[in-house]
């Protein structure tokens, strides 16, 4: 190397030195006092914490440290802050805090949870290129089939509205992954899994996530139940992603397979006609198979209960419909452009109350922001429910109103929440636009076929709606009921 070399390599050394130790020298964000032992556990809300968090910022700012459960937490409130973090330092932060029940029970190859590698690169690609617009011709109709069946199911019974939902998209996703109709037993699997990741997920439920050094203690050690409940955990979880994908497997290789993302895809890479490997498509498989589910639930559950506390928006949202399909037929996936209002009220369904109110990072290294250090290693907790509750950004934030969104793409229209609600950065959910065509048309075909109001009074007056949301990591409307009532007019029932 020459002289200039070294030279120019000593100093980039140097400054990258300066730098870091520059950076270890500011302060932390402010946030609440700690005690010596227990740092900020004591104060943690556990109660749809995501709404302290945000009253948190009128005392500390939208930047907020914490220390509790051996880790350092920062909680950022503010939207330009978390685009500044996600997208400006989208690598920095790419990745995942640690969660050690994640691993025990099985989910560290799901794209959800795993580390910015090259497997889950390839696995986000793979389902970007099975998701996108350009596919939807594939699977478009089969989500229009499925969907219309949903409202045939629900109108002969309307009180296991609930179950029918479930039903439907394990089915579309089923069909979609791996080309075959699901069953009984699939779904009833499916919704302990779903319990299963909620309970692993929830901060400071599990020693280990705090203490690491328990998890190589033997099972028999006192206090090692969490190891047997991950155990349990994690077998339901390979029989639920990994079985189906033996099947598709075996069904490639004697020429029996459907039509289906892993069957399709499994082709390509037996025959070696594909850039991908089997375990980035199983990680893609387990994935969409296991998360879709649960945040698409929660999502038209959310819109649900919001239509029924707002009849005045059920109507204008019927007219809409009305105009554009002449109650001659279901509204489809090509009727989204000519069906602004709808389309309004999914972004408010989104923005009243996220699915994933707060988003966790970790960030590969130390950094600092506007003057303060953020640890390596710190969870850094993006409270999306705060950005959609910013009165800066959106006027009266606590109250429904589709209108805020309209006209679609005006400058004087709000910002869309799924700029928020879907993610930043390099881990953007790769399938937001299933999910939009699904949400639409399970919005639009619901409204075409059924009134949704509240349950009746023994005196025949109908109840109040009361609008209350799970603490949970997916959140979605405590148990509510509602009823269905078909309209005359409508084309698939009469």
């Amino acid at each position: 190397m020459s002289t200039l070399g070294l030279c120019s390599c000593f100093c980039t050394l140097a400054l990258a030195s300066w730098a870091f130790a520059r950076s270890r020298r500011l302060p932390l964000p402010p946030g609440p006092q700690r005690k010596f032992w227990s740092g900020n556990e004591e104060i943690l809300p556990w109660d749809q914490p995501w709404k302290e968090f945000a009253a948190w910022s009128k005392t500390f700012g939208p930047l907020i440290y914490l220390y509790a459960f051996g880790r350092d937490i920062l909680i950022v409130n503010e939207a330009s802050a978390t685009i500044d973090l996600l997208e400006t330092k989208s690598a920095l932060y790419a990745r995942r805090p640690t969660w050690s029940m994640v691993a025990l029970t099985g989910r560290k190859d799901n794209i959800a949870f795993m580390d910015y590698n090259e497997r889950q690169r390839k696995a986000r690609a793979l389902l970007q290129g099975a998701l996108n617009p350009r596919a939807q011709k594939s699977w478009g109709p089969v989500l229009e089939e499925e969907t219309t069946s949903l409202m045939l199911q629900m109108a002969q019974s309307p009180e296991s509205f609930k179950q029918h939902i479930r039903r439907y998209l394990g089915s579309f996703i089923t069909r979609f992954t791996y080309g075959r109709k699901v069953d009984d037993s699939e779904l009833k699997l499916g919704d302990e899994i779903s319990v299963h990741t909620q309970q692993a997920l929830r901060p400071g439920r599990w020693l280990a996530d705090t203490v690491p050094l328990l998890l190589y203690l033997p099972d028999w050690f006192p206090g090692m139940a969490f190891k047997r409940w991950a155990r349990d955990a994690r077998t339901k979880f390979i029989e639920y992603t990994a079985q189906p994908f033996r099947e598709a497997r075996s069904s490639v290789l004697d020429g029996t397979a459907n039509q289906g993302m892993v069957p399709d895809t499994l082709s390509d890479i037996i025959s070696g006609a594909s850039k991908y490997k089997e375990e980035e498509l199983v990680s893609a498989a387990a994935s969409i198979h296991t998360a879709a589910i649960e945040t698409t639930y929660a999502m038209l559950m959310n819109f649900l209960i919001l239509i029924m506390a707002h009849q005045d928006v059920q109507e204008k949202a019927f007219q809409e419909i009305t105009s554009v399909t002449e109650s001659t037929r279901q509204p489809l996936l090509s009727d989204m452009p000519a069906m602004p209002y709808i389309d309004a009220i999914i972004r408010e369904v989104h923005r009243f109350n996220p699915v994933t109110p707060v988003i966790p990072r970790s960030p590969v290294q130390t950094d600092s922001y506007k003057g303060y250090r953020i640890p390596q290693d710190t969870w850094v907790m993006f409270n999306i429910w705060a950005m959609t509750h910013d009165a800066n950004i959106y006027q009266d934030p606590h109250k429904f109103i589709p209108e805020r969104h309209l006209p679609l793409g005006h400058e004087n229209s709000a910002k869309d929440p799924r700029d928020f609600t879907f993610g930043f950065g390099k881990r953007i959910c790769p399938g937001l636009n299933l999910a939009n065509a699904q949400i639409f048309l399970f919005v639009s075909q619901l409204l075409a076929t059924f009134e949704i109001r509240p349950p009746l009074k023994d005196d025949g007056n109908e109840e109040e709606v009361v609008i209350e949301y799970s603490s949970s990591f997916v959140s979605l409307p405590l148990p509510f009921k509602c009823r269905l009532i078909p309209r005359s007019a409508n084309v698939i029932l009469y």
